[in-house]
């Protein structure tokens, strides 16, 4: 017998018939650290829906159609086809991901690029065939996260499945080559073309991602990289606001805040703060959390990082952020990261170690003349 209301916490609540509720589960397995099972009791009070695959052609044919490419149907096919090369081909990488939301990623880039070649905005790339979009896009997405022995493969696999496609490497700009060389000299910093490609990538990322991943061993140039593309950003005059935390450094309370045990008010933590403060600026925003990414805490923001860029605190409250606002995970490894986030974020994965010779170089130039001479 189904009751017209629900007795909770000592209130009578009115149940509404056309309500629901719905549970997405991630299976708690080692690639989910920091997750359980739904307890039995709970369970029995759900009906259990098996999702099947979804038809990747499909989706990719639809949103190509839908955004005005007029070779949708062969494009998704070739894409999809990309897609499964790739994973097959390409190494095994904790951080590699090729799923729905990737070919999303793909999908999202490729249809902006078209509407801005439309309008004429993109002057910066001579893409003339909507083949070329598409490689381009899966460029700008895919290259970033790439290991150096995956490099040479992913060009060579591409330039198999697209034959006919014009590639475009913005990455070789005479115009940003200049133009960030005299930021790194202002900064007294060597520069060299790996670094040029790096901060292109990191750029590109964030204009498409909320939240991106720059991974990779100690003194490989992470923090230089976000640093200079700040630099960059505000000399052309678009104002960077920024706040750097270590999320290992506190208690996960003093990070995302929690209820008050004695006056059960809400208390804000640090990274929660700092979205409040982005949420109310104009201004470009970066969150930087410098340090190893657990699942603990990191789990927290997946509603944030998802398209819809909301994120949503324990005690029921909303914060929506908009395009001005960025995430950037600096750390060294990944192997705590769940599947769940790195299919949300964007990726930009350094292979190795910065050569020592930059490193002294940059130190020299930061000293007095006459520390210099000695």
């Amino acid at each position: 017998e189904k009751n017209d209301s629900v007795h909770l916490l000592g209130n009578d609540v009115k149940v509404n018939a056309n309500a629901g509720i719905f549970v997405t589960l991630n299976p708690a397995s080692k690639d989910y650290k920091g997750r359980s099972e739904l307890p039995a009791n709970l369970k029995a009070l759900f009906r259990p829906i098996a999702m099947s695959k979804p038809d990747n052609v499909c989706i990719a044919d639809v949103t190509l159609l839908a955004d005005g490419f007029s070779e949708g149907k062969i494009l998704s096919q070739k894409l999809v086809l990309a897609f499964s090369k790739l994973q097959q081909l390409l190494s095994k990488q904790r951080h590699y991901d090729w799923g729905l939301r990737a070919l999303k990623a793909v999908l999202r880039t490729a249809c902006k690029m078209l509407r801005s070649a439309a309008q004429g905005e993109d002057a910066r790339s001579k893409i003339n065939t909507e083949s070329s979009i598409i490689v381009r896009a899966l460029e700008m997405n895919i290259l970033p996260k790439l290991s150096k022995n995956d490099v040479p493969l992913f060009s060579a696999l591409i330039s198999d499945v697209f034959v006919k496609a014009d590639f475009c490497n913005i990455y070789k700009s005479d115009e940003m080559k200049i133009h960030l060389s005299d930021i790194f000299q202002e900064n007294k910093l060597d520069f060299d073309d790996f670094l040029l490609t790096k901060v292109i990538q990191l750029k590109e990322i964030l204009n498409e991602r909320i939240g991106c991943i720059i991974s990779g061993p100690s003194c490989s140039g992470k923090s230089v990289i976000w640093a200079m593309l700040r630099a960059s950003t505000m000399k052309a005059g678009t104002t960077v606001k920024i706040e750097v935390l270590s999320p290992k450094a506190m208690a996960k309370e003093d990070l995302l805040g929690g209820l008050d045990r004695d006056t059960r008010e809400w208390k804000d933590g640090v990274l929660i703060s700092a979205a409040r403060n982005a949420a109310t600026s104009d201004s470009k925003y970066w969150i930087v959390c410098d340090g190893d990414i657990d699942p603990e805490w990191v789990e927290g923001l997946n509603s944030v990082l998802d398209d819809n860029k909301i994120l949503t605190l324990p005690n029921g409250e909303r914060i929506t952020l908009g395009d001005n606002v960025n995430f950037i995970f600096e750390t060294h490894d990944l192997s705590y990261v769940s599947p769940a986030t790195i299919s949300r974020v964007g990726m930009l994965h350094i292979n190795e170690e910065m050569d020592a010779k930059p490193i002294l170089s940059t130190w020299i130039k930061k000293r007095s003349d006459e520390s210099r001479e000695i």
